[in-house]
């Protein structure tokens, strides 16, 4: 081929891939002004184990064809109530969201969900998003600890008074001999904080550690490896090494194992489809590494908003939960939850949410008694609030007004 014909390919190439993806476009537009719904809920292929959908695992499902997208999601039985949004705008704004998303606004948007006084009113699939299908959760894998958390102190393994105790009065297996200065001054609610204050020299150490010491005794190396602890040492510092101190003390507290807690009394209560990954100490991780199904998050979300109360059942506890959603005086990170003002159809409101690396949010407008949670997978850096800016800019606003 000579090169006037490679070019003239290149150029037939080009306009072909912008043909289709404006027909992709059309339809999905088409689809959604036919009735704001969509005819079949996408899922996984049959045979394949939800569990098994880890994110290296993810990034092998092929990219749906179109957006799904229904103002009437359908009642599946999971425990989720569904109703219809239509209030005024409602078609424009889905149109909207829509056609930005195919048009790569908000880069490679998953999912969105909303909810809403009880019902989910709005439910969206985009390119990897299946409705059984776990997405990675990336920092919500920390809200979701701290939901464990508030989990433990429902069924009566903790306590509130427990949040200001040292971490490691819970743990029997320290050496406190041989700790460094001041650990004995962590609490859990330092952890929740961010405020442990653990600093190491070595900077991967909390990994490199981890599959030689098993459970508490990757602690007291840990706490034999940290810088000496004071006041002035126990500044902010975004870490998974936190979160993990919750997830051991909530190991040690039940019966069996942390995992078995989980699966049985946080997921088994509330209906979740999830996979987990484990540290090499044996626990789950803790920083990222969770994956749950949008339905699932959402489902968590509504117990947040709703004080604790899932279907009418206190399945977390209500003070711990009172105490995540209270307002603060100013903006910041509590309890691995995210208190920010957004706008939202001209007004600033009140946002308390979970967020995760590549665009995840597990959300909720306190004001509005509004949840959303919303997946992707976009690696752009500064791209983490491209999915919550579809949320604000075409969907929060029909409930701002």
């Amino acid at each position: 081929m000579n090169r006037p014909d490679r070019r003239r390919s290149s150029w037939l190439a080009k306009n072909l891939m912008k043909e289709q993806k404006l027909v992709m476009t059309l339809i999905a537009i088409a689809t959604v002004s036919a009735g704001l719904t969509a005819s079949d809920l996408p899922r996984l292929p049959k045979g394949v184990d939800p569990k098994t959908q880890t994110y290296s695992v993810q990034k092998k499902l092929p990219y749906l064809p179109a957006a799904y997208t229904s103002t009437s999601p359908e009642n599946l039985g999971d425990g989720l109530q569904v109703g219809t949004l239509d209030l005024p705008g409602t078609k424009e704004a889905v149109e909207a969201l829509i056609a930005d998303d195919q048009a790569g606004k908000y880069y490679n948007l998953d999912s969105i969900l909303i909810w809403k006084d009880g019902k989910l009113l709005f439910e969206m699939y985009n390119r990897r998003g299946r409705v059984d299908a776990p997405h990675y959760a990336m920092s919500i894998t920390k809200t979701m600890t701290s939901v464990i958390l508030a989990r433990a102190m429902q069924v009566g393994l903790l306590g509130m008074k427990d949040l200001d105790k040292p971490v490691i009065s819970f743990m029997p297996e320290i050496d406190r001999s041989r700790i460094q200065p001041g650990v004995e001054t962590i609490t859990l609610r330092d952890a929740l904080f961010m405020k442990s204050g653990l600093r190491f020299k070595e900077k991967n150490i909390a990994w490199t550690l981890g599959s030689g010491f098993p459970r508490q005794k990757y602690f007291q190396k840990l706490f034999e490896a940290t810088a000496p602890i004071s006041p002035a040492s126990k500044e902010y510092k975004y870490t998974g090494t936190d979160p993990s101190l919750i997830m051991m003390i909530v190991d040690i507290k039940t019966p069996g194992t942390v995992q078995e807690f989980i699966a049985k009394e946080l997921a088994g209560k509330f209906g979740a489809s999830y996979c987990w990954d484990d540290q090499g100490c044996g626990i789950p991780k803790c920083g990222a590494g969770s994956n749950f199904t949008s339905r699932s998050l959402l489902k968590f979300g509504t117990a947040i908003i709703q004080g604790g109360k899932y279907n009418g059942e206190q399945l977390l506890s209500a003070d711990y939960v009172k105490m995540v959603m209270a307002p603060k005086n100013e903006e910041g990170y509590y309890y691995y939850f995210h208190n920010r003002k957004k706008s939202a159809g001209g007004k600033r409101i009140d946002f308390i949410s979970g967020i995760g690396a590549g665009g995840q949010y597990l959300s909720t407008f306190p004001e509005l008694n509004v949840v959303a949670v919303a997946t992707a997978h976009n690696e752009v850096k500064g791209g983490i609030g491209k999915p919550l800016d579809a949320m604000l800019e075409h969907l929060i606003p029909l409930f701002a007004k």
